[in-house]
C-alpha cells in the first residue's frame, strides 16, 4: 500500500517538474509562413523571409530576446508543417470558425483587408455584386474562397494551387477580376503590367481579416506567445503598416496624397493610371510653391480615407464635409466648392422641382448639402446612393425620379457611362458644397504647410487652372469670386449670428494703418476691411490703439475678434488662426544720399540697422546678416532721427512705410534703397481662435480683391510725392522779416531766395531719383523686375485686344561668376554695365530689358508678326554678348543662355510667361550653353 502511494507521488513530482520544464521561455522558436502573400509574408528576392508579419515576429523576438527561426512554404505546406508538429506554430492566418476548433488561435492585433482587383476595362464595375457574370480567381484552401460562396454564389469561381498562377491567368485574358490582400507583390516579374491592368483603385473590399497565430492545441507556447504579443506597443504596430501598406514614392521626403477616383474633372486617374483633374494641378503649383514634392495614391473614396487615418497617406486632396468623418482625421484648408444640379431623365414628364413637389431624389453617400435640400423641399423623400452607377441605375428602373451632384462631375461620368443623351440637367437652386483638404489629428504641423503654400497661390493663377478644367463658367468657384463671394449655408449661418466684429488697427503705422489729421481712420488696412465688409455683407468695430502689443493682448483675451497685418509667429499661433496673406510687403533701406549703395540683405554685415521693433524681421535678422547690429526703433520716423543722429547706418522699413515717413520727413540729404532678397514675411489677418469658420469666409474675400483693385489701393497710399518749396511756417517768418528788415538787407534776401531755389530743386531731384529707385536697377539703370511686371502686364492687355504675338527672353550669363570670382565685385559691376548696354542696343526702343537680378535679365519683346522674330532677337543677343569686350582690368569673354515665352502659346499672364521661360533658359544650358530655347521646339 505504502509503495503504491510512493508510486504515485513520484509519477506526479515527475509530471510536475516535466510540466514546468516544458513552460520555461524558450530559447527558440520555430514558425511556419507562406512564401508567397505579399505584403505579410513572402520570400525577397535575395532569398530571405520578408514582409509585414516576418517583421512582427522579429520584433517579438528582439523583445523576448528569443531566436525565431521562418520556415517558408507555400500556403497548404505551413498548415501541414503546423499539423505534422514541425514548428512550433504558424504566424498568420485568417480567423475561421473551422481553425478555432483545430488549433490554440490568438490575435496579433493587425487586421488585414481581403479584396477583388479588378480589370481597369470594367467601368461599370464598382460593387461585388456587378462582379456577378465575370470568373474570380481564388487561391485553394485560402479564406476567399469561403467568403466569395458566401456572399456571391453566383458568381463562377476558378480555384488555382499558387498566387503566381492567378496572375498569369489574369494577364492572360483568363480571368478579369482576381482575390488578393492589399497589395500586388512586386517580386512578381510581370509586376508592373500586372499592376496597370488591375490597379489598386479598382480593388473591391471583400472582408476584414483578423490575422490570428496558430499553436497546436496541446502546445505549452499558446498563453506564452499571447503574452508576448499584447507586449507589443500601438506605435510599433503603425510603423509596421505605414512601412508595408503605405505607398512608395520616389523621395523619402516626398507627401502622399490620398485621390479618390471617378470624380472627373476634378480629380481622376487617365485609362493609363495616371492622376489627372482640376485638383491634382492646383497640388502640382502647391508643390512648385513650397518645393516640397508630392505623389498621388489613387482609391476608392472610402479606401483613401481608410488609408489617411492608418497613416499609409499623409493628405486627402480634397473631400466633402460630411457628418461622420473619421475623428483621426481633420480639415486643413479649404481648397474648392463645388455647385451641385438635379438631372432626371430626358423623357421624364417631372415638372421642376418646388417646395410643393412629392418626389424620390437620390443624392450621393457624401453629400453634404441633403439638410438644406430637405428644408428647401419638405415633400421629397431623398435617399442616398454610393456611386453615379448604382444612382442612375436607380433613376433608369424607376425607384427614384432623378437626383442631385457635382454638376461638373455628374456631365463627365454620364459621358463615360454612355448614358449623357439619356439624362438632362433641370432647372432648381444651387447648392455649394466644399472640399477640404484632410490631414491626421496629430499632424498639425503638415496642416499649417499646406494653408501657407495654397496661400502663395494668387486668385489668377487659381482662375488659369479652373478655366482648363472647368468649361461652363457658370459652375466654376474662384471665377465667381470677383461678382459673387460663395458661401455656403453653414458660413452664412455664422455671418448672421456674428454680425459685428472687432477689429484692432494701430493708430500710428502710415500708410498701412494710423488716424490722420482729423482724427479720421485711413490706410492701406482700412481701406481693404471696406472692400471686405461690402462684398461678405460684415459689419467691422474698429477699435484704435497705440501700441501693437496691446491688439495682440485684447485678441488673446477675447476683446477683440481680428486684427490686421500679422505675422503668424508660433506664440501666437496658440490663440489665432491666419488668414491668406493680407498684403505683400516690398523692402527697402534708407540710407544718406552719399552712402553706400545697397541692394542685396547681405551688404548690411557689419551695419548697425535699425528695423521696427514688432517685425519679425527685427528678431530674425541677426541669423540672417552676420555681424548686423540690430537696433529695434518704436517707428520709422524714430528710425530716420537716430540715422540723422549717426546712430545707426541705415534704417530697414517696408517700401509703403518707408516712402511716406521719407516724404513727410523733407529731408533732401536721405535716399531709400529697395531690397529684393529680404525674406518674405507675408501679413496676414489673425482670427481669434474660437472664430476658426471666419478665417475662410475672410479668405473668399481677400481673393475677391483683384490684383487691379489692389494696385490701385497701392497707388493711393504708396505716394513719392514730396512738397515743394518751404512749409507755411516758415514762409511767413521770412516774410514778417523781410517785412521788418530794411532795404539794406536786401542783398541778404535776394542770398536766401537763391537758396530756396535750390532747395527746390534739389528736393525735385530726389523727387525723380526716388521714383527712379523704386522701378529701376540701382547698378545698371535699366528696369527692375517691378517695372518688367508692370510692363508686360500692360503689354498682355493691350496685345489680347489686338491679337497680337509677345515675347519674354529670360537671359542667365554664362561665365559671369567665374569673372566676378577672378577679379572682384567691381569688376562684376563693370561687366554688368557694359553688357546692360550690349543688350539694350539688339532691340527697338519700344521692347524692354530689364534687370532681374544677379547676372539674370529678362527682355519683353512687343508686337512680333511670328514667334520666330523672338529667335532672331534672341540669336542676336547671343552673338554679341560672346564677343570679347575690352574692360578696365582685361578683355573679357562671356555668354548667355535664353530661354523664350511666347504669348499666347505659352502663357497668358506675367507671372507664367517668366516662370515658362526662366524653364526654357535653364533647357538652353543643358543644351551646352550660350544658345536659347523655345518651348516647343529648340533652336541653338
Amino acid at each position: 500500500m505504502i509503495r503504491r502511494f510512493l508510486r504515485v507521488i513520484t509519477g506526479l513530482l515527475l509530471w510536475i517538474i516535466s510540466t514546468t520544464g516544458t513552460s520555461a521561455e524558450p530559447d527558440k522558436l520555430t514558425v511556419a509562413l507562406s512564401s508567397d502573400t505579399y505584403p505579410y509574408m513572402f520570400v525577397n528576392e535575395q532569398g530571405q523571409p520578408d514582409g509585414l508579419i516576418v517583421d512582427y515576429w522579429r520584433i517579438i523576438g528582439e523583445q523576448q530576446q528569443i531566436k525565431i527561426d521562418f520556415v517558408m512554404a507555400d500556403w497548404p505546406e505551413t498548415v501541414a508543417l503546423l499539423n505534422a508538429g514541425k514548428v512550433d506554430f504558424h504566424g498568420g492566418m485568417a480567423y475561421t470558425e473551422q481553425r478555432s476548433v483545430a488549433y490554440q488561435l490568438h490575435s496579433i492585433n493587425i487586421t488585414i483587408y481581403s479584396n477583388i482587383f479588378v480589370h481597369r476595362d470594367l467601368l461599370n464595375v464598382v460593387t461585388l455584386a456587378d462582379l456577378t457574370p465575370y470568373a474570380i480567381g481564388v487561391l485553394e484552401n485560402s479564406s476567399h474562397v469561403p467568403t466569395l460562396e458566401r456572399q456571391l454564389p453566383e458568381a463562377p469561381l476558378r480555384i488555382f494551387k499558387t498566387a503566381t498562377q492567378v496572375y498569369n491567368a489574369a494577364l492572360a485574358g483568363q480571368l478579369k477580376a482576381f482575390a488578393s490582400l492589399d497589395r500586388l507583390p512586386p517580386r512578381y516579374e510581370k509586376y508592373e503590367e500586372l499592376n496597370k491592368q488591375f490597379p489598386l483603385y479598382k480593388k473591391i473590399p471583400l472582408q476584414a481579416i483578423d490575422l490570428v497565430f496558430g499553436v497546436p492545441l496541446d502546445s505549452p507556447y499558446g498563453s506564452l506567445l499571447k503574452d508576448y504579443t499584447e507586449a507589443v506597443s500601438l506605435d510599433t504596430l503603425n510603423e509596421l503598416e505605414r512601412k508595408w501598406l503605405g505607398f512608395a514614392a520616389a523621395k523619402d521626403d516626398t507627401l502622399l496624397l490620398g485621390l479618390a477616383i471617378s470624380n472627373p474633372p476634378y480629380m481622376n486617374v487617365s485609362s493609363q493610371g495616371e492622376p489627372t483633374g482640376l485638383l491634382v494641378e492646383l497640388w502640382r503649383l502647391w508643390s512648385e510653391k513650397t518645393g516640397i514634392s508630392v505623389a498621388f495614391v489613387p482609391d476608392s473614396a472610402l479606401n483613401s480615407l481608410t488609408s489617411l487615418a492608418n497613416r499609409r497617406t499623409d493628405a486627402h486632396i480634397g473631400f466633402p464635409d460630411i457628418d461622420d468623418l473619421n475623428p483621426q482625421l481633420t480639415k486643413a484648408y479649404h481648397i474648392y466648392s463645388f455647385s451641385s444640379a438635379y438631372y432626371k431623365l430626358k423623357k421624364s414628364t417631372q415638372q421642376p422641382l418646388s417646395s410643393d413637389s412629392e418626389a424620390r431624389v437620390g443624392v450621393f453617400s457624401f453629400a453634404t448639402y441633403l439638410e438644406e435640400l430637405q428644408q428647401q423641399y419638405p415633400k421629397v423623400v431623398f435617399s442616398r446612393y454610393p456611386s453615379t452607377e448604382s444612382i442612375t441605375n436607380a433613376v433608369i428602373n424607376g425607384e427614384i425620379d432623378g437626383f442631385f451632384g457635382a454638376g461638373a462631375v455628374i456631365d463627365a461620368r454620364l459621358r463615360q457611362l454612355n448614358l449623357w443623351d439619356d439624362f438632362v440637367e433641370s432647372p432648381t437652386t444651387q447648392f455649394y458644397a466644399p472640399l477640404y483638404v484632410l490631414v491626421h489629428n496629430d499632424n498639425t504641423e503638415l496642416a499649417e504647410k499646406i494653408s501657407d503654400g495654397f496661400n502663395q497661390i494668387s486668385l489668377a493663377e487659381l482662375e488659369q487652372v479652373e478655366q482648363k478644367w472647368i468649361a461652363a463658367s457658370e459652375l466654376r468657384y474662384f471665377s465667381s469670386f470677383k461678382n459673387n463671394i460663395p458661401l455656403h449655408s453653414d458660413e452664412r449661418q455664422w455671418l448672421e449670428q456674428h454680425n459685428l466684429l472687432r477689429v484692432g488697427l494701430i493708430s500710428n503705422w502710415p500708410p498701412m494703418e494710423f488716424v490722420d489729421d482729423n482724427g479720421n481712420i485711413a490706410g492701406v488696412s482700412h481701406e481693404v476691411l471696406q472692400l471686405l465688409s461690402e462684398r461678405l455683407n460684415i459689419r467691422f468695430d474698429i477699435h484704435v490703439y497705440d501700441n501693437f502689443e496691446t491688439i495682440l493682448h485684447d485678441l488673446e483675451n477675447g476683446k477683440l475678434d481680428l486684427v490686421t497685418n500679422v505675422v503668424p509667429k508660433p506664440e501666437r499661433r496658440s490663440y489665432a488662426h491666419f488668414t491668406e496673406p493680407f498684403w505683400s510687403v516690398k523692402w527697402a533701406v534708407i540710407g544718406h544720399v552719399n552712402g553706400e549703395n545697397i541692394d542685396s540683405i547681405r551688404q548690411l554685415s557689419g551695419k548697425r540697422v535699425a528695423v521696427f521693433k514688432d517685425y519679425q524681421l527685427a528678431q530674425q535678422l541677426a541669423g540672417l546678416v552676420k555681424n548686423v547690429d540690430v537696433v529695434r526703433m518704436n517707428n520709422v520716423k524714430d528710425g530716420i532721427r537716430m540715422l540723422q543722429g549717426n546712430q545707426v547706418d541705415f534704417v530697414l522699413e517696408s517700401l509703403e512705410a518707408g516712402s511716406r515717413a521719407l516724404t513727410e520727413s523733407n529731408l533732401i540729404n536721405l535716399r531709400m534703397q529697395v531690397i529684393d532678397d529680404v525674406p518674405d514675411y507675408p501679413s496676414l489677418i489673425a482670427v481669434r481662435k474660437d472664430y476658426q469658420p471666419l478665417v475662410t469666409i475672410l479668405n473668399k474675400g481677400l481673393r475677391s480683391i483683384s490684383e487691379a483693385e489692389r494696385n490701385e489701393i497701392y497707388q493711393h497710399w504708396f505716394d513719392f510725392e514730396i512738397t515743394q518749396g518751404i512749409d507755411s511756417k516758415r514762409v511767413q517768418q521770412i516774410i514778417w522779416q523781410v517785412v521788418a528788415i530794411t532795404l539794406v538787407f536786401l542783398t541778404l534776401f535776394t542770398i536766401w531766395n537763391l537758396f530756396l531755389r535750390r532747395e527746390v530743386s534739389l528736393r525735385r531731384e530726389a523727387e525723380h531719383k526716388m521714383r527712379h529707385m523704386a522701378t529701376h536697377d540701382e547698378l545698371t539703370g535699366l528696369p527692375n523686375r517691378s517695372l518688367l511686371k508692370e510692363r508686360i502686364d500692360q503689354a498682355l492687355e493691350q496685345h489680347s485686344r489686338h491679337n497680337e504675338i509677345l515675347a519674354v527672353l529670360f537671359i542667365d550669363l554664362d561665365g559671369f561668376k567665374e569673372v566676378n570670382d577672378k577679379y572682384g565685385h567691381d569688376a562684376g559691376d563693370e561687366l554688368l554695365l557694359k553688357l546692360a548696354v550690349v543688350m539694350d542696343n539688339c532691340v527697338r526702343k519700344s521692347d524692354t530689358v530689364a534687370r532681374f537680378g544677379g547676372d539674370e535679365f529678362v527682355v519683353l519683346l512687343t508686337a512680333l508678326l511670328h514667334p520666330d522674330d523672338a529667335a532672331i532677337v534672341a540669336e542676336k543677343i547671343v552673338f554679341q554678348l560672346s564677343q570679347p569686350l575690352q574692360l578696365s582690368f582685361a578683355q573679357i569673354k562671356v555668354g548667355a543662355s535664353i530661354g523664350i515665352a511666347i504669348y499666347p502659346h505659352d502663357a497668358t499672364d506675367s507671372s507664367a510667361l517668366l516662370k515658362q521661360a526662366d524653364k526654357q533658359m535653364y533647357l538652353a544650358k543643358q543644351q551646352g550653353k550660350n544658345s536659347y530655347s523655345f518651348t516647343e521646339r529648340e533652336f541653338s
